[in-house]
């Protein structure tokens, strides 16, 4: 989780080892450990010896050895009341580990799951054979119809193509006739064609000569028409305005009496408006005087109004200031008899305080001695802790320096340790490569790749005779090229010997230079280029090998030159240097002056570079194994000063804790005493205080009561002078009253009477005003008339001009209508005319229609056939393309079969009909059946197989419940024998049992516990004490742990509820059973940690990170 300090961490981790040496967990391990890790995200990982696993692996492994998911390893608190607690049926889980049968109740789970599983299959299984065999049957008869069915469908398709290169051929010779007959009849056709062009010409003639006098005849109409309408229409115009000027002139009329009545009711209204004018001025000359005396009755009434207020505001005011005197006599009298208790009161708490006083002084005296003698004692505790402090600081300096110490050194072994792993790989991997000849050609492994290689004569090839300086390696592979891996001999015959062994063996080709025989040539010193800049010199000086086979470097690099660049090798060979020269980069220039260069690969792996990093690598080995042992012992020593500082640390860290527990405890008891007296002398600082206080407090008392007194004398004078004040006051109110009320009568009639003289005048005024306006309006109206009858005048003088001019335009179009009339007569005459020649031509034209149309029918007629046994001609080729895939040609070629059209045809039906009733065909059912034959038979094996499966698993399941109920009652006896013993050993007598509620099924029974502690009659374990039943649980875990004890055992605070009797007993317990089982107690009783060997604590040295520190009993401590 981290802490201020530190990170916190993407995961936590915990690991148990164990000791198995004596092989207790079925694992072939001395010593097992077992590690979970729980990750932020909540996922687990489980590990087992440092290999992965599975959740379930762990369950199997600790199954049955008293640590499993049932386990009696780990009690905790409150798990004893659980063991006894519990059902009869609950609780043989913990019997069942004991005795291990929890492997196999998991075993026989398993197996009853996979006989499920097997029994599911068997089931499918045997419906699929089922199947198969009623689906067998069904496909052989399939594959006879279908053998029928091809060799009908063989022998229709031959009729078929017979019969269509029949239709061919008859079709052919149809369609050569027909086009014969085409060819005469529109020969025919075309010469009836030319005579009916002749007449058809000559009709259209006369029919346009009538076309052009039907639109004369048409346009004089037309005129006619347009004459007769506007004349119409003149005629229509002409009475409509007539009509006008008549409807003009009576409005007229009537406009002219509606003026004269308007005058008449004008005069009519002035005079009413000049009565009711004169009206309203008479009103309100009389009505002025009554207003008045209203007006002047209003004020005389507020004026007594607010006399009479007046008044009735003194009488509240006295009224108020009366009670007032009451209220203020009643509450003097009442602080008058609470001062005087008051009073009482506190004489009486001043001798109480006084002896309260006396008595806390006394206290506070002997609590001042006390923590006198305490601070003398404090004093000399912290000279004590001060020493310890130093001491343990200075320990966990030492310490810390010595746990850097450690850790540094224990990492610089770790990375030595790391080196001289990476230099052994590093050097196995190419030692491996080096002696298998890895990267070599098939006949040089072939020859070189055993062991025995060196005794045929052969010395090894190039690659591994020659030491080349790394930064020469480069140029020097370059120039032996494939000559690298050539390989020495001592003499011609070994190799001789290896080229028949190649041969034999057909392992391919290989070079080898033979030293008794090779010849080389050297360059003479003189010919070498002297003082040349970039000239390294011959490659067989830069390389280094055994004096015997100088002769084969001399034949291989004896004439080539190294040269700093390609610069430098072009420059040498313009000069005439005849020497193969190369570069350090790889680039090559041959004596001829052929360059051969680029980007060169990658050499670091080379056959060369190999052999030196070989060597390289041994001698890094040796280097770094010595540095690992030599950090390896430093890390030793300086782990065992850790651990000698970490001891010294931990006993100062004890000194130190006891001196601060006795100085806090001490410092506690200071803290409290001071605590005490401060309080104490508090508690008389506040008792004096508050005695001064009630003395001050009476004093006060005192003097209020008699100022009380004298205004209570005071308030009863006051009182009584506003008693008679108020009295005069409700007299004068009485008189004021009556005026007020004789003024509001008399102003009452007046108001009426106002009120009556202001109606009347206001609807004189409303009636003058509604006449006003009749007034007004009428005027406006007989303006409107006279408008109108101005505009009618006008109107009347328009339509008689307007009637003379309609009367002109209609005796116009009359002259105009009868001369279009006499036009449209002549052009009839002359359409009648043409109209017989149209006639005379159509009968002509008729004649010669008739003669072409008597032709056409039979020349389309032959047409038609054509395209008919066109088309029939094109089906037939298309059919046989298309479906039979034979050309045209080859079909008019055909040799027929048949010998007539018709018996084809009934062939053809029958065929077709025998093929219809064999219906739709399964054409894969030959190869369908044979399939399923074969997977019939799989299936059937496999049937077998499962009943041969399901049997194995049923003898499993047993075996596993016969194991079980023997190996539960095994173990049953003997804890049943072992709780009886510890019962009574613990209990100092009495008896206890096991016993199961079904012996007849011994592995689903319940288990139930019987005991009779001594001296007690057999009772209830839910009637016993908590002890009691916490040591019958306790006797029930040892008895278990005697019979199959498990590795380890974790007991937490099991002993909470047993007295100091009983824990004695628990001890014996715990001492003899820790010979067979590691016991870890939590517990916080100290008999029971006074027989542990190690004690552990936790402890928080840093902030938020907790660390575990032990203590062994049997050391001694100072």
């Amino acid at each position: 989780a981290g802490s201020e300090s530190r990170k916190g961490l993407g995961y936590a981790e915990v690991t148990l080892v164990f000791d198995n040496s004596d092989g207790f967990l079925n694992l072939g391990f001395d010593e097992v450990t077992v590690t979970r890790r729980l990750f932020r995200s909540g996922e687990s990982e489980y590990i087992l010896n440092g290999v992965p696993c599975r959740l379930k692996d762990i369950v199997d492994l600790f199954s049955g050895t008293g640590l499993g998911k049932e386990s009696y390893s780990v009690v905790e608190q409150g798990k004893v009341d659980v063991i006894l607690s519990a059902r009869p049926q609950d609780r043989r889980a913990i019997f069942d580990e004991a005795s291990g049968i929890t492997r196999y109740r998991a075993r026989k789970r398993e197996a009853e799951r996979k006989l499920v599983e097997v029994r599911a299959d068997q089931l499918r299984v045997g419906d699929l054979v089922a199947e198969l065999g009623r689906q067998l049957p069904v496909l052989r008869t399939q594959a006879e119809e279908a053998e029928r069915w091809h060799q009908l469908s063989e022998r229709l398709t031959c009729l078929e193509i017979d019969l269509l290169c029949h239709d061919l051929i008859r079709l052919s010779q149809r369609r050569t006739d027909v086009a014969a007959r085409i060819e005469e009849l529109e020969r025919r056709e075309h010469q009836c064609a030319a005579k009916s062009a002749e007449c058809e010409a000559a009709l259209e003639l006369a029919k346009t000569r009538t076309m052009q006098a039907e639109s004369a005849v048409e346009v004089l109409h037309v005129s006619a028409g347009q004459a007769a309408a506007a004349s119409e229409r003149e005629s229509g115009r002409l009475k409509l305005v007539q009509e006008r000027k008549r409807t003009l002139s009576e409005r007229s009329r009537q406009v002219a009496e509606m003026s004269e009545a308007g005058e008449r009711k004008r005069a009519r209204l002035g005079d009413e408006c000049d009565r009711l004018a004169s009206q309203v001025d008479v009103a309100a000359f009389e009505g002025r005087d009554i207003m008045q005396q209203a007006d002047e009755s209003r004020s005389r009434l507020a004026k007594a109004a607010q006399a009479r207020a007046a008044a009735e505001a003194e009488i509240e005011a006295a009224k108020s200031d009366l009670f007032d005197a009451l209220a203020l006599e009643a509450d003097l009298r009442s602080r008058i008899g609470a001062i005087e208790s008051s009073t009482r009161s506190g004489e009486a708490r001043l001798a109480r305080l006084a002896e309260q006083a006396h008595e806390k002084a006394a206290v506070r005296d002997n609590a001042r001695r006390e923590a006198d003698a305490l601070l003398s004692e404090l004093e000399q505790l912290r000279t004590e802790l001060a020493y310890a402090e130093k001491k343990t600081e200075d320990a966990r300096i030492s310490f810390a320096r010595a746990q850097r110490g450690a850790e540094a050194a224990a990492e610089r072994a770790s990375e030595a340790e790391a080196r001289v792993s990476s230099a052994a790989a590093a050097h196995s991997s190419i030692d491996a490569l080096q002696r298998q000849y890895e990267g070599y050609g098939r006949a040089v492994r072939a020859l070189l790749a055993g062991d025995n290689w060196r005794a045929t004569g052969l010395l090894g090839t190039v690659a591994d005779l020659i030491r080349v300086p790394r930064e020469y390696e480069t140029a020097v592979e370059a120039a032996l090229g494939s000559q690298v891996q050539n390989i020495v001999a001592s003499t011609a015959e070994a190799a001789e010997r290896a080229v028949e062994f190649l041969k034999r063996n057909r392992a391919g080709r290989a070079t080898f230079l033979p030293l008794d025989i090779l010849r080389p040539s050297p360059i003479p010193t003189e010919r070498l280029p002297k003082g040349e800049a970039g000239v390294i010199g011959l490659a067989s000086d830069l390389v280094e090998c055994a004096p015997r086979h100088q002769k084969a470097i001399q034949y291989l690099l004896g004439r080539v030159l190294v040269v700093k660049d390609l610069e430098c090798g072009v420059r040498l060979s313009r000069k005439g240097l005849r020497l193969r020269m190369v570069t350090l980069e790889g680039d090559i220039v041959s004596a001829g002056g052929a360059i051969t260069g680029g980007e060169a690969p990658d050499r670091r792996g080379g056959l060369l570079a190999r052999s030196r990093r070989l060597e390289e690598l041994a001698s890094e080995l040796e280097s770094a194994r010595a540095e690992s042992e030599r950090l390896y012992g430093a890390k030793v020593e300086a782990m065992a000063e850790a651990s000698r500082l970490q001891l010294e640390l931990e006993e100062c860290e004890r000194k130190r804790a006891q001196a601060e527990l006795a100085l806090g405890s001490l410092d506690q008891k200071s803290k409290l005493s001071e605590a005490e007296i401060q309080r104490l002398a508090d508690e008389l600082e506040t008792l004096e205080f508050e005695a001064e206080i009630v003395k001050r407090d009476i004093s006060a008392l005192a003097a209020e009561a008699q100022s009380m007194t004298e205004q209570l004398r005071d308030s009863g004078a006051r009182r009584e002078e506003l008693e008679k004040s108020l009295s005069a006051l409700n007299m004068s109110v009485a008189g004021l009253r009556e005026e007020e009320a004789r003024e509001a009568e008399r102003h009452s009639e007046l108001a009426q009477e106002a009120a009556a003289y202001r109606e009347r005048l206001s609807g004189l005024k409303t009636a003058l005003a509604r006449a006003r306006e009749q007034l007004g309006s009428h005027d406006e109206e007989l303006a409107q008339l006279r408008e109108e009858k101005d505009r009618l005048d006008k109107e009347l003088a328009a339509a008689s001009a307007q009637i003379e001019a309609i009367q002109e335009a209609a005796a116009a179009f009359a002259r105009e209508y009868s001369e279009a009339q006499r036009l449209l007569d002549e052009g009839r005459d002359e359409r009648a005319r043409a109209a017989a020649e149209v006639n005379e031509a159509e009968l002509a034209a008729r004649a010669a229609r008739k003669s072409h149309q008597d032709a056409a029918p039979k020349l389309s007629a032959a047409r038609i056939e054509e395209a008919r046994l066109a088309a029939e001609y094109e089906v037939c080729a298309e059919r046989l393309v298309s479906t039979y895939s034979i050309d045209e040609e080859d079909g008019l070629l055909r040799n027929i079969t048949i010998s007539s059209r018709a018996g084809a045809q009934t062939e053809i039906a029958r065929l077709r009909t025998e093929i219809a009733e064999i219906g739709p065909v399964n054409h894969t059912a030959v190869e369908e059946g044979r399939k399923l034959a074969e997977r019939h038979e799989f299936l059937k094996s496999q049937l077998r197989d499962l009943e041969a499966a399901q049997a194995s698993l049923d003898e499993v399941v047993l075996e596993c419940e016969r194991t079980c109920e023997k190996k539960f009652l095994e173990t049953f006896e003997a804890v049943r024998e072992e709780f009886s013993k510890i019962f009574s050993s613990v209990f100092g007598g009495g008896t206890a049992d096991l016993v199961l509620d079904d012996d007849d099924d011994p592995l689903e029974c319940g288990i139930d516990i019987i005991c009779q502690p001594p001296g007690k009659k057999l009772s209830s374990l839910l009637l016993m004490s908590r002890g009691e039943r916490s040591l019958i649980a306790i006797a029930l875990l040892f008895a278990i742990m005697r019979v199959n004890p498990s590795p380890v055992c974790l007991l937490d605070e099991i002993d909470s509820a047993l007295d100091e009797a009983n824990l004695i007993r628990f001890a014996q317990l715990l001492r003899a059973t820790s010979q067979d089982v590691q016991l870890i107690v939590v517990t916080h009783r100290k008999r029971t940690m006074e027989c542990a060997d190690t004690l552990f604590g936790v402890t928080m040295e840093e902030s938020g990170v907790s660390k575990v520190f032990s203590i062994r009993t049997d050391q001694q401590v100072s």
